[in-house]
Order: C-alpha cells, then structure tokens, then sequence
C-alpha cells in the first residue's frame, strides 16, 4: 500500500538508513546474520533492472522489504548481474555486485516513462519490489513483480474519502496489470498468495511466497534515556504500559487501542505516531483519556527502547498482507505481542502471539488469548539473508 506521510515509526531516517542498509559489508562490517563472501566474482550481463523510485520514498514496510533484500541479494550475487536504476537526485545505495544505473530527472511519471524507456533500451526485465510496475514496456522487459497485498481491491470500504477512491482506482489498476503482465509475482505470505489467486485469477504456479524478516532491528542501539530520571515521557515506566504504533490509515484499526485504554482505566497506553492522532480521538468521543500517553513521532532508538520495555505491544489490524511491526516489537525485547485473529496473523505469528478476536473484541484487554509459546522463538522462521537467496533463484541468479 502506498504511504502517504506515513508514521515516522523504526523507519524514520531516509538517508542514513538507505545507506546503512544497503553498505556493502566487506572490511569487517559483516553482522552476524549476513553472508561473509567478498570474494571477486566474473562479471554477469544483467538481465534485471530494478525499479529504484522506492528510494525516493519515505520508509515503511514496503520499502523496507525492498532495501533489505536488495543489500542481501548483493552479497549473494555475482558481480553486474543486477542493476538498479533511480531517477538523479535520489539516495545512491552502495552495492559490491548490483550496478546503480542513473536514468533521468524524478518525476511523478518516472516508474511510467523514464525506467521503462531504459529497460526498453537495455535490454532488460524489471524487476518491481513495490506493488507498481511500468504498464506500457515491451514483452520483452516483462520481469518480476512484487506483490504485497490486495488490500485496495478486498476491502474498498477503507478507501471512501477522494484522496482514498483515487488511490484505490490506482492500485486496482496496478492489480490487474501486474496480474496480466508479470512473468513471476512475488508476495510476501501465504494468506497474499490466496488473495492473489482468489481476486485476480492468477494461478498458484506464477506465485512465490518470499516473507519479511527482522534483523535489520540489529542496527538499530535502543535509547534507554527515555527512561532516565524524570524521562522524556514521565507517564511511562519501564514494564508498565502497552505500546502501539498508530496512524490514521483505516486498516490499523487506531480505534480499538483507544477503546481498550477506556475499558482498562488502571493501565497505561503509550501511541506513537504523528498527523491527526489527538483530532481522531476527539472525533471518536475518546479524547482527553488520562491513561493516554500521544508520543508523537518517534526516533527508530526511541521506538526500540518503548518495544524493549513495554508490558505488550498492540497491533489490531484490519488487514495486513504481513505485518512486520510485531515482528520487530519481538526483536527489539517486547516481551509479547498481541495481534488481531486473522489468517494472516495466524501465518505469519502462529502461537508466538496472543489473539485479539475483532468480531467479539471491540476493545477490551481482558479477552484476548494469550500467546501459547516463546515470542522470541518465532524469529527463527525469518530472515533477509534466506528471502534474498530465494529471490536469487527465482531470477536464475
């Protein structure tokens, strides 16, 4: 989904992060979940270019997705057989292996005109990590899609505003071609994959699922000085509120945190996230909740301190093609995680995660079932290195 002025949540910090994520990891800079192999490799002709626009975006999980498979599949490998194009003026990412490729001014229209106008001249296929790919390139450069969701398609009721239909009309359009264009389609769940199938016809075969992943959390040295003294938020103690990443998108579902803070008067909720939070509430009835703690945009250290140190995190959900924020909540040290009860939660979490049932829960803490197993455990089940080597194969690489 596309992310218009999107939480400044984990992702916040464009630049740098582009460049400490995408940093090749030879002379010592090898972490310990990446693939030490920095040996020379024979030059490759491409036979991918990489649709880089993502570059010019703010971060949310769709982009994170792109920037941490990308810097595994570099060390994976060989040496110019993957480029990646980007328009002037964007973040340059710093590859061993994938050449970047700089091809015209950013525009609106650049995804649409400038990258297929160099696939169409190179010679390459493109391969699209952000639910957008070129609707007028010749057969020859058709390539892979990455396919994230079907949200806009299977829940039009979240898109009734202007700005919402038109987003929406976008994306259905983007659906279909890339349900009738691309030769191989990528998604990042099991429950997607069904989606695909079910609304677009798309048959199972053409569908590989390549999941999310975590350590990218790793990088990030969490800001214990929240906590310090007083703190920056003297509400909040170490252990002692449930903490959730908000904004005003339908699909997050802001306004069952704001009704399980009314039902639970003795415990505190920590909400992060910029934009209209305060007015929503107000327009809900649930303003002025002395429970209620708006934490406004927060720092990715921030962020990792408040997950580390939270009794739980929350994450209701309408609809998620993943729902990676759980997923880092764990890695950071939230000590459980509690998750509305949808297929894909159940996918993705499995017993890892306690259960909020959405039909029968309009907001209450009390009725939710409880995680039956380790959070920690399921990080085991993901990881970049694995779901790079995965989009390698599928590329013939």
């Amino acid at each position: 989904m596309s992310q218009p002025k999107k939480l400044q949540n984990l992702t916040n910090l464009q630049d740098r992060t582009v460049r400490s994520s995408l940093a090749g990891t030879c002379a010592g800079r090898v972490k310990p979940w990446q693939v030490e192999d920095c040996a020379p490799r024979t030059p490759a002709r491409p036979l991918y270019a990489v649709d880089g626009w993502f570059l010019t975006q703010r971060i949310s999980g769709i982009q994170r997705y792109a920037i941490e498979i990308l810097a595994e599949l570099d060390r994976q490998i060989p040496a110019g057989s993957v480029e990646i194009v980007l328009p002037e003026g964007a973040p340059q990412p710093v590859y061993d292996n994938i050449r970047v490729v700089v091809q015209g001014q950013a525009n609106p229209l650049w995804e649409q005109r400038d990258y297929p106008r160099y696939l169409a001249g190179a010679g390459r296929r493109w391969l699209c990590m952000c639910n957008v790919i070129p609707l007028h390139s010749p057969d020859a450069c058709r390539g892979i899609a990455v396919w994230h969701d079907v949200c806009y398609r299977a829940r039009p009721d979240f898109y009734r505003d202007p700005r919402g239909r038109a987003s929406a009309a976008w994306h259905r359009l983007q659906y279909r071609a890339m349900a009738a264009r691309a030769r191989r389609i990528v998604t990042v769940s099991e429950f997607s994959k069904t989606e695909i199938e079910r609304y677009y016809g798309v048959p199972g075969e053409r569908i590989t699922v390549i999941y999310n992943a975590w350590q990218h959390m790793q990088r990030v040295a969490a800001d214990e000085s929240i906590f310090a003294g007083a703190g920056k938020w003297p509400a909040l103690r170490p252990g002692q509120y449930y903490f959730s990443m908000a904004n005003l998108l339908k699909n997050k579902n802001f306004p069952w945190v704001l009704r399980a803070a009314k039902n639970t008067p003795e415990a505190v909720f920590a909400i992060a996230g910029g934009g209209s939070l305060q007015a929503e509430a107000r327009s809900l009835g649930l303003a002025d909740l002395p429970n209620v703690v708006y934490l406004g945009y927060v720092t990715d250290e921030e962020a990792k301190a408040l997950m580390a140190h939270c009794r739980a995190f929350l994450f209701p959900t309408l609809y998620e093609g993943f729902g990676i924020p759980p997923l880092e909540a764990i890695a950071c040290g939230a000590p459980a995680v509690l998750v509305s009860d949808t297929p894909c939660m159940r996918e993705i979490y499995g017993p890892h995660a306690g259960y909020i049932d959405l039909a029968a829960n309009p907001g209450n803490l009390r009725q939710i079932t409880p995680p039956a197993a380790d959070p920690a455990a399921v990080l085991n089940r993901y990881a970049w290195r694995e779901s790079a080597r995965r989009l390698a194969g599928l590329m013939g690489l």
